[in-house]
């Protein structure tokens, strides 16, 4: 059993006795997965201290003592909260190195013990299996000091020593006792349940209120979102609720496909979306969130999970009729990434990200035909690019102004300013540098989309840069700017110092492999999943693994 689920052990123990409990008749009171299908655990809410719900049907509340489990028919929201709690006592230790080579990972223990340290050898991450077949195995071998250390501060400190003042290895934070509490739920007719530590919630369906969705992004709302699978409500290591909805993989896609592509998109594209999205999880399990007690989050750092609330017939029909298939290159999974409109030309990579130049992620033109292009690492291409309407794919205008579409079209080519003073403020919150005023934005150097990896921030008392796509749009907004393919005006200009700063762009984010907009375009002008995904996608297969 791997770590990530010993905590919630008892649950499956409670279902068990649970169900063998049930008087006949009931054998659909506990939702079970198919064995044949991989499991999913999705984080929807953390660290708060109480979040109301609402079942759809019969509600069945699985504690891990016999006496506090009941069920109900009673219809109405249900108030949660926490109380009594305890921390959970933590430690922190450092890992000197790690490794997905078990034998490499004893090699490296070896060296450390004849250099006088004390080491051992722990296993992190997760394999996610589908029935009793692995799918995927991202399980790592860490080699950590034995020492604990109370403080994460002072754990940085022994390492820095182990390693004289280098900057390798890191600090991990381990869990010694989980933390304890007793949860209230306070019923529509105003009684009162008390469970102690942890709970399921199971039910048809159950809806959650004041849902976190787009956090530091210019979409950021609260929104009352409805889950399918269970509700697994757990306490968290600083004391505060989190709920995991846990459900099989299929269900997880319809969700994340809803909140990532909408419904009224061509169904080829859609099933671009499906195989995508399906890859993108199985790429990042178990390395992402993988000291947390969830395998991906529900927002746009993992992908955007909807849950039950956008689901449509179109969605469900384009995740199963893709069932189990994935982008491999050379036999491995792919690193799918995918961006919501290109504004005409993708981008590579290893110019977003630091990670490998992968060759199935190299940026190109998005068009049908064949257009004379240009350098737009080139700064006066870059304008002439941005103030034109060139055409690609994801050019509405270009494209008929399709309805499922629509919305795209402020982004394709969009404008945003603001004043010297309002930006100076943006800057100097977002990154914490005082520079005096600021006198100009440069970029230094752009990728193949014309997308900006390097501005330099020049203010009247220093200069500083500012390196990577999203770090670059998120220091020039208060949210962030739709994509980092922009150039600047400056206008009202006393003293060298300009009164306003105008942005021209072009796209919606960071424009690496599939444009959702562009792949969409593509599907109505009768191109096939196939023949969308080889596009955005050079050289991949689409493989089936479940």
């Amino acid at each position: 059993m791997s770590k990530k689920f010993k905590s919630c052990a008892y649950f499956q123990i409670s279902l068990f006795v649970l169900t063998m409990m049930m008087a006949p008749g009931c054998a659909g009171l506990r939702y079970v997965p198919p064995r044949s299908e991989p499991i999913v655990r999705v984080g929807i809410v953390q660290e708060v201290e109480s979040f109301v719900f609402e079942p759809s049907g019969p509600l069945h509340v699985l504690a891990q003592t016999e006496r506090q489990r009941f069920s109900t028919d009673i219809e109405g929201a249900w108030q949660v909260s926490i109380s009594q709690v305890k921390p959970a006592r933590v430690v922190y230790r450092c890992i000197l190195y790690e490794s997905d080579d078990r034998a490499r990972a004893n090699e490296s223990a070896m060296a450390w013990r004849q250099k006088g340290q004390t080491v051992d050898v722990i296993v992190r991450g997760d394999e996610l299996k589908a029935g009793n077949r692995t799918i995927v195995d991202h399980r790592s071998y860490a080699v950590a000091l034995s020492a604990e250390f109370k403080q994460q501060a002072e754990a940085k400190a022994h390492l820095k020593s182990v390693f004289a003042g280098a900057s390798s290895g890191r600090v991990f934070r381990e869990i010694l006792t989980p933390a304890s509490g007793i949860i209230t739920l306070i019923s529509p007719d105003k009684k009162i349940h008390t469970v102690d530590n942890g709970m399921r919630l199971v039910s048809p369906a159950i809806r959650i209120e004041n849902i976190k969705v787009g956090q530091g992004f210019h979409w950021e709302r609260t929104e009352s979102r409805t889950y399918g699978g269970e509700l697994e409500i757990t306490i968290s290591p600083e004391g505060y609720l989190s709920i995991v909805n846990v459900l099989p993989m299929e269900l997880y896609l319809a969700g994340v496909v809803a909140g990532e592509m909408p419904a009224s998109f061509p169904v080829e594209a859609l099933k671009a979306q499906a195989i995508v999205s399906r890859t993108v999880f199985l790429h990042h399990f178990g390395r992402v969130h993988r000291d947390d007690d969830y395998d991906v989050c529900d927002d746009v750092h993992c992908q955007a999970f909807s849950g039950l609330s956008e689901s449509s017939e179109a969605v469900k029909n384009a995740v199963y009729t893709t069932r189990g298939l994935v982008l491999t290159y050379r036999d491995q999974l792919c690193e799918a990434s995918y961006s919501a409109v290109c504004g005409g030309h993708t981008e590579n990579a290893v110019n977003v990200w630091n990670g490998s130049d992968e060759p199935y992620l190299r940026g190109r033109l998005d068009t049908f035909e064949p257009l004379r292009g240009f350098d737009l690492q080139d700064e006066a291409n870059v304008r002439l690019w941005v103030e034109s309407e060139p055409r690609v794919c994801c050019n509405m205008r270009d494209a008929g102004y399709p309805t499922f579409a629509r919305y795209a079209e402020k982004y394709f080519r969009w404008q945003q300013s603001w004043s010297r003073t309002e930006l100076e403020k943006i800057i100097s919150e977002k990154t914490g540098q005082k520079f005096g005023h600021l006198r100009d934005l440069i970029p230094v150097s752009r990728g193949v989309s014309g997308r900006i990896k390097e501005l330099q921030i020049v203010g009247t008392q220093k200069s500083f840069s500012i390196h990577k796509e999203l770090n670059i749009r998120r220091a020039l907004s208060p949210s962030a700017l739709y994509s980092a393919c922009f150039v600047v005006e400056k206008s009202n200009v006393v003293n060298g110092l300009p009164g306003r700063f105008l942005f021209k762009g072009a796209g919606w984010g960071h424009g690496v492999g599939m444009c959702q907009v562009g792949a969409a375009i593509r599907a109505r002008e009768g191109k096939t999943v196939n023949e969308i995904l080889d596009f955005y996608y050079t050289g991949v297969r689409i493989t089936q693994v479940y």
